[in-house]
């Protein structure tokens, strides 16, 4: 089965120390002009890489360990200025209005570059220069969706995790421990498709942790496409680029559009969005045709309709670490001698909430995750779900969706 690879990269030298001197704070990110919601706004300790990202309407809850009392907590959005507030002045119980002021961004003027390279090609080359290539320990949160044509949610999963990377140059394998997990599912739904687990493994959510390694930047790739910078927007006080790109005339095989944000002054990437171009008349296979999917359940057929990818980025002590992933993807799931053809939508936020650098100490075999999908690692338990850990705020109605699934087991 065709599983979903993150880029997993962000900076912190503590790990959230939960305790009865911390204390949760909850609020809302919005436009100061409009007071529309600003989705996804990285929220955290200022010039720190820990924190969360507010959810679609704008809310978001992060747990502050007093160790942090005296620093303040800080929200920012492309296109908006940093705002920050002391964290000893906000109480526990308080509802945190913060309002993002947009600014106006001039186009700098170009740099001469070497015009035997594309502006993506010599931030390709910077990478090891912006984007921490070194062995690092996160931790992250997960949440995941999937849907089917009727809009009904037929799985939902969440889980809290520490991750062990180990840098370009490491020689030790990957490893990752579950600190909390849950999943719903509607096992009606799968039945019908040999009861197919659907969810992303250890390694493939390391198979891109190293940014050099993103498969829309490979070097087939990049020669495919066209790129071209269209507008100038600003990020935390920097001016960044933002480069179109799409295919060239007459290419073929994998090919993507969308848009790459980089820092100016640096070439660092600050965001990656893009969709996959698939055509009807050439179907993206889910599974391979030697797959266990394809042999045994008889679903060779499946295809991939849709996909989007969204990458953002932090700057923390001049370098740039992923902070937040975004997933949206159509598949339909086809066991053609049946007849049966099930469309379903999949959307995951993936989260990193802090990262140690030194004194990183694997735990025993026996406590981590083994290699198959996570779903099946995690428990249906739901109570008192996330009183330890940050996370991306679901939304209003998340709760009782999750309860409803699981009553249809």
């Amino acid at each position: 089965m065709r599983t979903i690879s993150l880029s997993l990269i962000l900076l912190s030298m503590t790990f959230l120390s939960f305790g009865q001197d911390s204390k949760r704070i909850s609020g809302k990110v919005i436009d100061a002009e409009t007071g529309e919601p600003l989705a996804f706004s990285h929220v955290g300790i200022f010039n720190t890489s820990y924190g969360t990202v507010s959810n679609i309407e704008g809310d978001f809850s992060i747990i502050i360990p007093s160790k942090y009392n005296s620093q303040k907590l800080s929200a920012s959005y492309l296109g908006y200025e940093l705002k920050s507030m002391p964290i000893n002045e906000i109480e526990a119980a308080e509802e945190v209005l913060i309002k993002l002021k947009a600014t106006a961004t001039v186009l700098p003027e170009l740099v001469i570059r070497n015009k035997e390279k594309s502006i993506i090609e010599e931030a390709i080359e910077a990478i090891p220069r912006n984007h921490d290539q070194n062995e690092m320990k996160l931790r992250a949160f997960w949440r995941a969706s999937i849907w089917n044509e009727s809009k009904e949610y037929i799985q939902m999963t969440e889980y809290a995790f520490d991750m062990y990377r180990h840098g370009e140059e490491g020689e030790e394998s990957n490893a990752m421990k579950i600190l909390r997990g849950r999943v719903a599912r509607d096992t009606s739904f799968f039945a019908d498709i040999g009861g197919l687990q659907i969810g992303v493994t250890p390694p493939t959510l390391f198979a891109s942790s190293l940014l050099k390694d993103h498969p829309i930047l490979g070097k087939k790739i990049t020669k495919k496409h066209e790129y071209k910078i269209t507008d100038a927007t600003s990020y935390n006080g920097k001016a960044v680029f933002v480069v179109s790109f799409k295919p060239k005339a007459k290419a073929k095989g994998k090919l993507y559009e969308g848009q790459i944000l980089l820092d100016t002054e640096s070439l660092a990437f600050v965001k990656i969005a893009f969709k996959k171009l698939i055509s009807p008349e050439e179907p993206d296979k889910v599974f391979g045709s030697m797959s266990m999917a394809s042999m045994l359940v008889g679903l060779g057929g499946s295809t991939m309709d849709r996909y989007n990818n969204e990458l953002n980025y932090q700057y923390v002590n001049n370098r740039w670490y992923l902070s937040h992933a975004k997933y949206d993807i159509d598949w339909t799931m086809r066991k053609t001698k049946a007849g049966i053809e099930k469309p379903v939508n999949f959307k995951a936020d993936f989260v990193v909430t802090d990262i140690a650098k030194e004194n990183i100490v694997v735990p025993p075999e026996e406590e981590l995750a083994s290699k198959a999908i996570l779903e099946r690692q995690v428990t249906k338990n739901s109570d008192d779900f996330w009183k330890e850990y940050n996370y991306l705020k679901a939304d209003n109605n998340f709760e009782e969706l999750f309860k409803e699934i699981l009553t249809r087991d």
